[in-house]
């Protein structure tokens, strides 16, 4: 709820719009903007959350896509990738990251002694499928942007994500940290409550009923901690499973039992490629596409599951030598 809250006014203050915006006018050909555009999200998706980045840039680059005539499937499938990627490197980039820190008690440093390794393959692979772009000359006779960023919203949006990291490592009481989130939404404008993506916090509920249904099932119970044994077993146990109950509940349900949190955080990651439901952030880019591209959404579900399940397969065998 306190990051959802977050999202909300990122995403009503216009920063990550200004930064796109700001993006495209400084390109004339479409593969340069898509290859920025999916660096920013990479890279963006750090600090302010996979969810945020598909909800700023997927609807941004429909847009683009339309005024240019540009084709959609594989652009829209790499910014998602991109934000599930960048997302895995920081702390507070996702929920499974967040709930892994909070449970190990792992502080920052050790965190990135983890994750700075799927940082550099996650940004070696998202480069070099960008440059596989469609390549076209764009006129964009149009060099003024009509989103503007104020200052005090910088500063606002910093000192909340300072707040927000204060809560996520418990060195202020979350629910303080949740109160602060609020009340600052709502003095900033009352309405971001109702933009709160209710419905996605509903999903994280739903599947985390199922991990609860599943911790209490004598069998699975069993199956599962025949299974982890080991730190390669846990990687190759906690990739899987996201596929079915998507890389958060399933970060919460291997956790129970096992006390190889690298192994987790790798198995989640890369987890979070693959089916659609692997990770929440799959189904919200789905669901902008729908929105603003309903016909496009066949092929964005072709061709992400392609590159998804490519992608998995390869991160697998990647890490699993690593482990």
């Amino acid at each position: 709820m306190m990051l959802m809250a977050f999202v909300a006014l990122i995403s009503e203050m216009h920063i990550l719009d200004y930064f796109s915006n700001l993006i495209t006018m400084k390109s004339n050909n479409s593969r340069i903007i898509i290859i920025m555009l999916v660096l920013f999200d990479y890279f963006a998706s750090m600090f302010f959350t996979n969810d945020v980045l598909i909800l700023a840039l997927i609807p941004l680059f429909i847009k683009i896509a339309n005024q240019y005539h540009l084709k959609k499937a594989y652009p829209l499938t790499l910014l998602t990738i991109a934000a599930n990627l960048g997302s895995s490197v920081t702390p507070i980039g996702n929920p499974q990251n967040i709930f892994l820190v909070s449970n190990y008690y792992v502080n920052v440093v050790e965190f990135f002694k983890y994750s700075y390794i799927f940082g550099i393959i996650g940004f070696a692979f998202i480069l070099c499928l960008s440059f596989f772009a469609e390549s076209k000359t764009i006129f964009n006779s149009d060099k003024h942007s009509d989103i503007y960023l104020k200052p005090v919203n910088v500063f606002i949006a910093v000192a909340l994500m300072v707040i927000v990291l204060l809560g996520i490592f418990s060195i202020i009481n979350v629910v303080i940290t949740l109160i602060i989130t609020i009340l600052i939404g709502c003095i900033f404008n009352y309405k971001i409550i109702y933009r709160i993506d209710y419905g996605l916090l509903l999903s994280f509920i739903g599947f985390f009923l199922i991990v609860g249904i599943f911790s209490r099932s004598v069998i699975i119970n069993s199956f599962i901690s025949g299974l982890a044994t080991n730190q390669r077993s846990v990687f190759i146990l906690s990739a899987l499973t996201s596929q079915i109950i998507s890389n958060v509940p399933a970060s919460v349900l291997i956790a129970k039992f096992s006390t190889y949190m690298p192994a987790i955080y790798y198995g989640v990651s890369v987890g979070g490629l693959g089916t659609m439901v692997a990770s929440l952030a799959n189904l919200l880019a789905l669901k902008q596409v729908t929105i603003y591209s309903k016909k496009d959404a066949k092929k964005f579900i072709v061709l992400f599951s392609f590159l998804n399940f490519l992608l998995l397969f390869l991160f697998i065998i990647i890490f699993y030598s690593i482990i």
